[in-house]
């Protein structure tokens, strides 16, 4: 038998059914489920005994109710009913239904603070902004009572406005609640009923971030583990996003590793490391001593709570000395084994392999004085690393699984966005149908890109996951609103004293972890006198929305590597908002450097001049692929610069190699017509893909 079957049988919906099967430890993951006939006995038996015992206490009632003696009715008492019902019965139609309801209400009202006692402490939970209608919710009120309380408070406010918590905490108090604000709406909910899954622990993976100073040779250590070259692939040799790798042991084993970044623009990133981690492996260079991001590799090792092992790299260079290195960490207050401390560490050489494996036994010597396990039966939940919009496959989040297991299929939440899982991919690229604790995959398939640091867990249904993303989508707006006013990069310094020396700026960028370098970046930059305040951030195209919200609070948008969209553009035009777009990291502090101290002297500006959506697509012999391509807006110049601009994000710029309208060669094509354009040595063009002019002018103009 189908639960949907035993319900209709019970005369109860399929919703009630499974949560009385869910309280029972039932498994069943539908309506269409299917049961043992043991748990169907089960049941049956349950709700018999439910039945007999509510008609015994119906029968109680009913013997109380004849011994009890009929109260002594008074002159008063009667005058009062029957003005009551009088005032109730005058009018006709609506007006009566309505003062009838009012009377109903007001008596169920009655009822609930009488049921509660005068000593009985009721406590809600909201978010930070919060509307009446969501409030009577929870108190189980009539709305109609909730906004008239706010109404007596002299506070104006309709069914779905959004109120801070001082104004809600004085509306819920009134009513006898306490209030209690949480961080993250729905979180604990979510994590109760998930945690309520039965299942067995089973030892998990250890997950193990790698920290230090920057070129200490980190991934150099990771790709010697992993015999991979994982270090060519990074600009510069520097590690530029957050990456997570699993390592197979002899015995059959798994490690998995995180490897965050070592400049100082990616702090954010190493404390999120942190965050997740189980061990820190601190990475030291031989030749070198610790270094200030090494100290913050300590700090942030030491406020998680997290077990430290030193592994000293570089250990084959003629210049490396090793107990100068032991004597630095002393200092340090980081005390190894061979110095009389508990902390275990190992001389490593990436090179040659040196004492590798001996790392890796202390590190499985720590994980099992740890003694890591979790529940692969139940849900997953686990933290998201990266995110970003990549121009093929759309919106991908990386994420690390820390308990549960991750299904195909799996309704999710993360953060403030939702999403069904779609793909799956693990470390080696490889598509997989589910993803064990410990294990760090990439997602397709969530609505957005979340912020790195965000939570992930798997819930029940689309419904569940839209209705909790929609409300932490709304408190996140309403921060935004309540940010403060702000002026532009050029007119910063001449308005800085009429904003208090405030710069807000709404910072988007092709990835998550570049989005918030940036944003710890700049947050460092000014003096007592002028501030950066960061309104936004985030991974993905300049938007509308971004827009909007620039226009709300005066701010500038900083565009790292992302391009905006065409509505965004026009409506930045109409609104006189600035985007400021740069595809280096440095550009951006030494631009927003400048207008905090008023030299902020622009040589160099781009302009924009049109752009055009590629509709099709023709293979020329000799010549490439030619996109047959309808100008947007503006124009098309044949000795223009252009960029290619997929889903927001920047895929290539250089020049135009030919621009024809039919078959005759044109110097330029204006908005409203068709043309065919080749670009220089590039044709991986796709339907759908923007084909953006403009020029660079160069200027020369003081502040």
């Amino acid at each position: 038998m189908r639960v949907y079957e035993l319900a209709r049988e019970l005369n109860l919906s399929s919703e009630a059914l499974l949560k009385v099967l869910e309280e029972m430890k039932v498994s069943v993951k539908s309506h269409m489920s299917s049961m043992t006939a043991e748990d169907i006995i089960k049941v049956r038996v349950r709700f018999d005994k439910e039945k007999i015992a509510a008609r015994s206490k119906t029968a109680l009632k009913k013997r109380k109710k004849k011994k009890r003696r009929k109260p002594r009715i008074t002159a008063e008492a009667v005058k009062t009913v029957r003005d009551t019902l009088a005032r109730i019965d005058s009018g006709t139609g609506k007006a009566r239904q309505k003062k009838r309801r009012k009377y109903k209400e007001e008596k169920q009202e009655r009822q609930i603070i009488e049921d509660s006692g005068p000593e009985e402490a009721l406590l809600i939970r909201i978010a930070e902004y919060t509307s009446p209608s969501e409030l009577a919710e929870l108190m189980d009120l009539p709305l109609s009572k909730v906004i008239g309380k706010f109404m007596e408070l002299g506070v104006m406010a309709t069914a779905n406005q959004r109120l801070d918590v001082e104004t809600v905490s004085l509306v819920a108090d009134e009513f006898g609640f306490e209030v209690e604000m949480v961080e993250s709406y729905g979180a604990e909910e979510i994590e109760e009923k998930r945690l309520s899954t039965d299942g067995t622990e089973v030892p998990r993976p250890p997950i193990i971030t790698v920290m230090g100073h920057v070129d200490h040779g980190k991934t150099a250590l990771l790709d010697r583990i992993r015999s991979t070259n994982i270090l060519s692939s990074e600009s510069g040799g520097i590690t530029q996003h957050i990456g997570a790798y699993v390592t197979s042991l002899a015995d059959n084993r798994k490690i998995t590793f995180i490897d965050t970044p070592g400049h100082e623009a990616f702090t954010a990133m190493r404390t999120r490391g942190a965050r997740v981690t189980d061990i820190v492996v601190l990475v030291i260079a031989a030749d070198s001593r610790v270094m200030p991001q090494t100290e913050e590799a300590i700090d942030h090792a030491r406020a998680a709570g997290v077990p430290i092992v030193v592994a000293i790299t570089k250990i084959d260079l003629p210049t490396a000395n090793i107990d100068f290195i032991k004597k630095d960490l002393a200092s340090h207050k980081v005390l190894v084994e061979e110095w009389g401390g508990d902390i275990l560490c190992s001389e490593v050489s990436s090179i040659t392999g040196e004492n590798i494996d001996d790392l890796l036994e202390k590190l499985m010597l720590q994980t099992d004085m740890l003694e890591l396990t979790a529940c692969p039966d139940r849900p997953a939940k686990g933290t998201v690393l990266e995110g970003e919009i990549d121009p093929r496959t759309g919106i991908v989040v990386n994420i690390i699984v820390q308990d549960g297991t991750l299904r195909l299929e799996d309704y999710f939440i993360a953060g403030r966005f939702n999403g069904r899982v779609r793909a799956m991919y693990d470390d080696t690229n490889r598509e997989i149908e589910e993803a064990g604790p410990g294990i760090p995959v990439q997602v397709l398939g969530c609505s957005y890109v979340p912020d790195a640091g965000e939570s992930f867990v798997v819930v029940e249904s689309e419904h569940e996951a839209r209705k909790v993303t929609r409300i932490r989508q709304l408190v996140q707006r309403e921060r935004d609103l309540h940010a403060g006013k702000m002026v532009s990069l050029e007119d910063f310094w001449k308005k800085a004293g009429e904003t208090e020396g405030v710069l807000n700026l709404i910072v988007k960028a092709d990835v998550q972890g570049t989005a918030e370098a940036i944003v710890d970046t700049l947050t460092r930059l000014g003096n007592d006198e002028v501030t950066v305040n960061i309104i936004r951030s985030g991974a993905g195209g300049i938007s509308g929305n971004d827009v909007n919200l620039a226009a709300a609070s005066n701010a500038v948008i900083i565009g790292f590597r992302v391009r905006p969209d065409a509505r965004a553009r026009e409506e930045a035009s109409a609104l006189d908002i600035e985007i400021a777009t740069f595809s280096v990291i440095h550009q951006v502090e030494e631009t927003v450097t400048k207008a905090l101290s008023g030299l902020l002297k622009p040589e160099k500006k781009e302009e924009f001049l049109g752009s055009a959506e590629v509709r099709d697509l023709f293979k020329v012999p000799k010549i490439g692929v030619i996109a047959g391509s309808y100008v947007v807006n503006g124009i098309i110049r044949r000795n223009a610069r252009v960029r290619l601009v997929r889903n927001g994000v920047d895929i290539w710029s250089g020049s135009i190699s030919s621009l024809k309208r039919f078959k005759e060669d044109r110097k330029e094509v204006k908005a409203g017509f068709e043309c065919g354009i080749g670009l220089s040595g590039y044709n991986d063009i796709k339907v759908g893909d923007v084909i953006e002019a403009f020029e660079i002018l160069s200027l020369s103009r003081e502040l």
